[in-house]
C-alpha cells in the first residue's frame, strides 16, 4: 500500500472503513443490462443485507430503503418492479400484520442470479488462490527430500487444480483415476462416499507423489469437517448433533418454507402442513438436521405424498408464524402504511 501515513485520509479509508462488495461479473451484467441507477442501490443494498444475514433475504422496510438509498418511495416501488422484472430480486409478501390488520408487513426480498450470467459466469477469471505462494522445490530440504515416502501421505491443505475451471477440473480427476489400480480406485470411490480426507496408495502405484497429494488434496476439500470438541468430550459426539437449546426458525425460513409449500401442497391444505413441518423442524424428528436440510426433507416427502401428520404431535400447537421474532433476526420487521407507487 503506497504510504502508510496515518494522517492520510485515504489510507484511513482503506484501513479503517467498511467497503460494499460487488461481485465484477455481476456489476458488469447490470451495466450491459442499462439498469437505471437507481435500481442498482436498491438491488446492492439488498445484496449488502443479504449478505450479512448469510441466507441472501432481508426484510427492510420500503420507508428504510428509500432513506438508506436517497431516493423516494415511490422512485423505490419503481425500482423493485424492474429488479423482478430482471429475475434479480424476489419478493414474498407476508400479508397484512397480524398486530395491526390496517397495516402491511414488510416483504422479504431475496436477492438472485439471472440465469443469463450463469452460463457465462466461468468466462470471468478467478480470483488468485493462496497456491500461487507455494513454495518450490529447489526450497526442499535434502533432508526431507531424502525421507521414503509413506503409504498414506498427509494432504497439503491447498487448491490441488489451480487455475482451471469446473469442467477442466472433472476431466483432470478422471484421467487421475484411469492411471489408479483397481484396488486403488475401489479407495478413492470409497473415501468420495464416506467423505474421508485420506485413502491408501500401493507401492506400484503408477501416480507419482505429487499426483497422489493432488487426490488426497481433492478428498481433503471435499470431507466432511468435524465441529472442534474437547477431547474427553469425545463419548458424547454422537448426540452432538441433536441442538441442546430450543430451536426456532427465523422469519426468512419460515418465507422460504411457505413460498415451496404453496407450490409442492395443496392450497387448502398449506397452513396445516407448515404447522406440522415447523413443529417437525423445531421439536420433532427432523430437529436433528440443519434447518435447510429439513425443510429439503420435508419438501420431498410432501411432493411425493408420503408425509403424515408428525408422531406426538400436539394437536392444538401453534405459534405465531407471520411475526418475524426468531432470535436470529437482526431486527422485528416493522410493519408500514400500505401505499401506492
Amino acid at each position: 500500500m503506497p504510504n502508510e501515513s496515518t494522517h492520510d485520509p485515504r489510507v484511513v479509508l482503506l484501513r479503517d472503513k467498511y467497503f460494499s462488495l460487488r461481485p465484477k461479473p455481476l456489476e458488469e451484467w447490470l451495466w450491459r443490462q442499462g439498469v437505471p441507477p437507481s435500481a442498482e442501490r436498491v438491488f446492492w443494498l439488498h445484496w449488502q443485507e443479504g449478505m450479512r444475514n448469510e441466507d441472501w433475504c432481508s426484510a427492510i422496510p420500503i420507508k428504510q430503503v428509500a432513506r438508506r438509498c436517497y431516493l423516494d418511495v415511490s422512485t423505490v416501488t419503481r425500482c423493485y418492479q424492474v429488479l423482478i422484472g430482471l429475475g434479480l430480486i424476489r419478493r414474498a409478501d407476508p400479508g397484512r400484520d397480524p398486530a395491526n390488520p390496517f397495516q402491511q408487513a414488510t416483504a422479504i426480498t431475496e436477492v438472485r442470479v439471472p440465469r443469463e450470467l450463469l452460463v457465462e459466469l466461468d468466462r470471468y477469471p478467478n480470483r488468485p488462490q493462496g497456491s500461487a505462494q507455494r513454495p518450490t522445490e529447489s526450497a526442499v530440504s535434502p533432508r526431507a527430500a531424502a525421507t521414503p515416502e509413506p503409504s498414506i501421505i498427509a494432504p497439503p491443505r491447498r487448491d490441488p487444480l489451480p487455475a482451471l475451471s469446473m469442467r477442466q477440473r472433472l476431466r483432470a480427476l478422471a484421467e487421475l483415476r484411469a492411471r489408479m489400480s483397481a484396488a486403488e480406485q475401489r479407495a478413492f470411490d470409497e473415501a468420495q462416499r464416506l467423505h474421508t480426507s485420506g485413502m491408501s496408495f500401493g507401492e506400484n502405484s503408477q501416480l507419482s507423489a505429487e499426483q497422489r497429494a493432488t487426490v488426497l488434496t481433492f478428498l481433503e476439500i471435499c470431507a466432511v469437517k468435524p465441529a472442534a470438541a474437547p477431547r474427553a468430550a469425545s463419548s458424547s459426539a454422537a448426540s452432538s448433533t441433536v441442538p441442546s437449546g430450543p430451536r426456532q426458525l427465523t422469519v426468512f425460513e419460515l418465507a422460504r418454507l411457505r413460498r415451496e409449500l404453496q407450490a409442492a401442497a395443496d392450497p387448502a391444505e398449506t397452513s396445516e402442513r407448515l404447522r406440522e413441518v415447523v413443529w417437525s423442524i423445531e421439536q420433532g424428528a427432523l430437529r436433528r438436521f440443519q434447518s435447510l436440510h429439513a425443510m429439503r426433507i420435508a419438501l420431498k416427502k410432501i411432493r411425493e405424498g408420503a408425509w403424515t401428520r408428525p408422531n406426538r404431535m400436539p394437536p392444538n400447537w401453534t405459534r405465531e408464524l407471520s411475526t418475524p421474532r426468531a432470535p436470529g433476526c437482526r431486527s422485528v420487521a416493522q410493519p408500514e402504511t400500505c401505499q401506492t407507487a
